[in-house]
């Protein structure tokens, strides 16, 4: 018999049994009480005389099984899990072994830990978290030819956190931190499954070092930002450059769940570089000229991404042109803004690079942020000439909330 056929027969027969056991349970209900307008008709033990009736309630019975929509539907879902079941199973990862439940060969999904020379397990036993929680699985459904399956680690770990030096979560701390931010305690527990993950220092409370923080930041690690270092400030309440989990909590809340009150409290102590508790405009074109750099590498990494998947998916015949691959216009001979640019680059005979281009760029970027900060000032009836006081902050981001973007340029981090 087929896997489809055993599971159906099976969900089939306990549908019949439950069907069987409702149709005594209303017969019972029905006939199980004496009734006193009718006590003549009773014969001992309860058992009514009148056949009729009996066939009556259990037809009833049995018209409500068939006819119940409920039923139908449940029916309905129960032969889907078992069809669904079935097809799983048809796929055999032959010649691979689970290696918590040790059934071979794994059928249906396979999960392959790809930080692990050699470790599989089937779906069942990858739902209990038999392995390292740091360790991530690729789940392969359609087989790999036995002898082309990889015979090293494909990946690095990409959790750099000592996961097993931490007990669990405390429930008076969980209900504390409750308290604190805007998670609830199943978002708090995840979260602290996460923080785990990175935490490598291990001392104390624990906590992410500056380290790890500048590793979650990917690309953006590579040169120093002024704006990264005032969120890692941001999370980090107490100075001691590690973010322990109540600061990972208190700030991840702000950023992800936050009020526009609570961002502009963070955002004014971001500009604040002195903590004299006034903005200057020398702090403000500094946290601008930071927020303008990432931006634009951001941008730059997102292009970069964009050119290689273009290229990546960009396919050519031998009948088809070069011109075929640029989708432009050519500019006419005509266009006088065209030929004058032409006059002047044969005439230098230079050739102009991407990284002579940057400083101009950066020059523009210059010229802007002072415009930006002269107009911020000049909107700002400031009380201290040249600087911004938090009221005063607050009022005008009423106003104009872009004054806070660099806050949220980098999204959550973690």
């Amino acid at each position: 018999m087929s896997n489809t056929s055993n599971a159906l027969f099976l969900t089939g027969g306990v549908l019949s049994g439950v069907g069987l056991l409702y149709g005594l349970y209303v017969f019972s209900q029905r006939f199980g009480k004496t009734s006193t307008s009718n006590q003549g008709n009773i014969a001992p033990n309860n058992v009514p005389t009148n056949s009729s009736t009996v066939d009556k309630e259990i037809e009833d019975a049995t018209r409500f099984y068939i006819d119940n929509k409920e039923s139908q539907n449940l029916l309905n879902l129960l032969y889907s899990i078992a069809e669904d079941q079935a097809r799983k199973e048809g796929y055999i990862h032959r010649g691979i072994t689970c290696n918590n439940c040790s059934s071979s060969p794994i059928r249906g999904i396979r999960y392959k830990c790809a930080n692990c020379v050699d470790y599989d397990l089937c779906e069942l036993c990858e739902g209990q978290e038999v392995h390292y929680k740091t360790h991530t699985f690729l789940k392969i459904r359609i087989p790999i030819p036995p002898l082309a399956n990889p015979r090293s680690a494909l990946l690095n770990v990409f959790y750099p956190g000592r996961y097993t030096n931490f007990g669990d979560l405390a429930r008076d701390r969980l209900r504390d931190l409750q308290k604190k931010t805007h998670f609830d305690q199943v978002e708090l527990e995840a979260l602290y499954d996460q923080f785990k993950s990175l935490a490598t220092v291990t001392r104390g409370e624990g906590g992410i070092d500056k380290g790890t923080f500048e590793q979650c930041l990917g690309p953006l690690s590579v040169e120093r930002n002024l704006v990264t270092e005032r969120i890692f400030q941001f999370f980090d309440q107490d100075g001691d450059n590690i973010i322990n989990f109540s600061e990972l909590v208190v700030g991840l809340s702000v950023l992800c769940k936050g009020n526009l009150e609570e961002k502009i409290k963070y955002a004014f102590k971001g500009y604040d570089l002195d903590g004299d508790g006034l903005i200057s405009r020398d702090e403000l074109q500094q946290i601008f000229k930071a927020y303008f750099h990432i931006s634009t590498e951001l941008v730059r990494d997102v292009v970069k991404a964009m050119e290689e998947e273009l290229l990546e998916n960009y396919e050519s015949t031998p009948s088809q042109p070069v011109a075929a691959a640029f989708h432009a216009a050519i500019p006419p001979e005509n266009n006088i803004q065209y030929i004058n640019q032409k006059s002047i680059t044969e005439e230098d005979n230079d050739i102009i690079t991407w990284n002579e281009k940057i400083p101009v760029v950066e020059c523009l970027g210059q010229d802007a942020i002072d415009e930006i900060v002269d107009k911020i000032f000049k909107s700002i009836d400031t009380n201290t000439k040249g600087y911004i006081s938090y009221d005063e902050f607050k009022e005008y981001v009423q106003r104009d909330g872009t004054i806070v973007a660099w806050f949220d340029v980098l999204g959550s981090v973690f």
